[in-house]
């Protein structure tokens, strides 16, 4: 099992991944949603150990979120939109436009800004 901190150095690695792109020219928007998603995923990841818990699957962290009693309905659709869009991309073909992009982009750092009254090493822009 991977500890706090590894998963907040992964999330910031895929953030480190998905900035490398410039969104404006890239035709790999579909990698950049990935990224933002995974990064998201990871700090996630990093407040369920801090709270006890950690999941291997997909379906089980997402009955974590929903039921945590720490993360409001807000957090969760921010969380379900990022995982939507990510599964758009890779299973259905959907594709992004940069102001799409700017608007997860967003979505994660409120997720990060939410997280970090219970997982402080979080680092904010």
């Amino acid at each position: 099992m991977s500890s706090k901190l590894e998963h907040l150095s992964k999330a910031e690695h895929n953030e480190n991944f998905y900035q490398s792109f410039d969104i404006n020219t890239t035709p790999y928007l579909d990698w950049v949603v990935n990224g933002i998603f995974y990064s998201a995923i990871h700090y996630i990841e990093s407040y369920l150990i801090s709270q006890g818990k950690s999941r291997q699957t997909h379906w089980e962290r997402t009955d974590d979120i929903r039921n945590d009693n720490n993360l409001d309905n807000i957090f969760f659709r921010k969380y379900k939109s990022l995982k939507d869009d990510s599964e758009g991309g890779r299973y259905n073909m959907q594709t992004f436009t940069p102001g799409e992009i700017q608007l997860m982009i967003r979505q994660l750092y409120d997720i990060k800004d939410y997280l970090k009254r219970y997982v402080p090493e979080i680092k904010l822009a």
